[in-house]
C-alpha cells in the first residue's frame, strides 16, 4: 500500500522541499512502513534518467535519530532538494529502535534491534521491486543516533551498500563485528562528519568511528569536522560524498555547489591512541572467513 503525501505538509525541518513525489508505503511481508521520495526528473520522466546510460537511480537509505526529537518523516523532508539535485530515490525506514526508550549508548542487538534488521532488509527489497532503485548504489546515511543502524545494516550485510556516511551521529563499537570487514573495506566509501559544536557524545562517537575504520584499513575513510556546527541536519555533505562514490556530477550543479558552500570543515585525523583503542583483537589478516 502506498499514500501519496502531500508536498505542503510542514516538517521542522529547514531544508527547502523538493519538487518530487513523497510516499508513505507499508511494505507487504513485514507490515513495517518507510517514507519514499521519488527525485523531480524521476516523475517527470516516468521513472527514465536523464542519462539514457543509468538504467536505475541511486538509493539513499537515511535512518532517522531519536523519536520523538527526529523522525523519519523528518528524515524523508530533510533529503528531497538533495534528491531533486543529484537524482537519488531516498528511503526513510520507522525504526523501532530510535526511540527515548532504547539503550542510549547502543552495545547490543536487543529485540528492537533485531526487528529493524528484518525489516529494512525487507523495505530495500520492496523498494527495489517497486521503483527503479540500483541495488549496486546504495548509501546508508544517518542524523543523531540513527548513527548506530548506519554503521550497522553495513556491517551486517556489506553486500547490500556501496557507502557510509554519517551526518553528527552516534556510532558503537560493540554493535560492530570484525567477521565482515573482509568483505567491504576494500569497496565501500566511508564519511563521518562530525560537529565541533555537536552534543559531545556524537561528536566523540563520530570520532571513534573515524578511528574504528581506520584502524581496520578501509580503503576510503574521510573524518570531516565542521566549523561552528552544532547539533544540525547537513544532508548536503552527504549527498555530496555519495556523489564522489559513485563517480557522477549533479543533476543541478549550481545548487550543489551552493548547498555544500553552506558548511565549512577541516579534515579529521584521529590520534593513534584512539585508533589503537579501536584496533580489532584479532589482526585484519588472521580472521578468518567472512560470514
Amino acid at each position: 500500500a502506498a499514500l501519496g503525501l502531500s508536498l505542503s505538509a510542514g516538517c521542522a525541518v529547514p531544508q527547502p522541499r523538493g519538487q518530487g513525489l513523497c510516499q508513505y508505503v507499508q511494505e507487504p511481508a513485514t507490515k513495517s512502513w518507510y517514507y519514499l521520495y521519488l527525485p523531480v526528473d524521476y516523475i517527470r520522466n516516468a521513472g527514465q534518467h536523464p542519462d539514457p546510460k543509468v538504467k536505475r537511480w541511486p538509493l539513499v537509505m537515511t535512518f532517522h535519530g531519536m523519536k520523538p526529537y527526529d523522525t523519519a518523516p523528518a528524515q524523508e523532508r530533510e533529503w528531497e532538494q538533495q534528491a531533486d539535485i543529484y537524482g537519488y530515490i531516498v528511503c526513510a525506514p520507522e525504526l523501532s529502535s530510535c526511540d527515548s526508550f532504547m539503550e542510549y549508548p547502543l552495545t547490543k542487538e536487543h529485540s528492537y534491534v533485531l526487528r529493524d534488521k528484518q525489516n529494512v532488509i525487507a523495505i530495500m527489497q520492496h523498494v527495489f521491486a517497486s521503483a527503479r532503485a540500483d541495488p549496486e548504489r546504495v548509501l546508508a546515511t544517518s542524523w543523531s543516533c540513527g548513527g548506530y543502524l548506519a554503521h550497522y545494516f553495513p556491517n551486517r550485510f556489506p553486500e547490500k551498500f556501496s557507502c557510509i556516511a554519517t551526518r553528527l551521529s552516534n556510532f558503537s563499537s560493540k554493535l560492530m563485528i570484525d567477521e565482515t570487514t573482509p568483505r567491504y573495506r576494500d569497496k565501500t566509501w566511508v564519511a563521518i562528519f562530525a560537529g565541533d559544536g555537536d552534543l559531545p557524545a556524537c561528536k566523540y562517537e563520530s570520532e571513534e568511528g573515524v578511528a574504528w575504520y581506520t584502524a581496520r584499513k578501509f580503503r576510503t575513510v574521510r573524518g570531516k569536522m565542521i566549523d561552528n556546527m552544532g547539533h544540525r541536519r547537513i544532508p548536503q555533505v552527504a549527498a555530496a560524498f555519495f556523489a564522489e562514490q559513485l563517480g557522477i556530477e549533479p543533476l543541478r550543479p549550481l545548487e550543489a555547489a551552493q548547498t555544500v558552500a553552506q558548511v565549512q570543515m577541516t579534515d579529521y585525523y584521529p590520534p593513534q591512541e584512539l585508533v589503537a583503542r579501536m584496533s580489532p583483537r584479532v589482526p585484519i589478516g588472521e580472521l578468518g572467513p567472512a560470514i
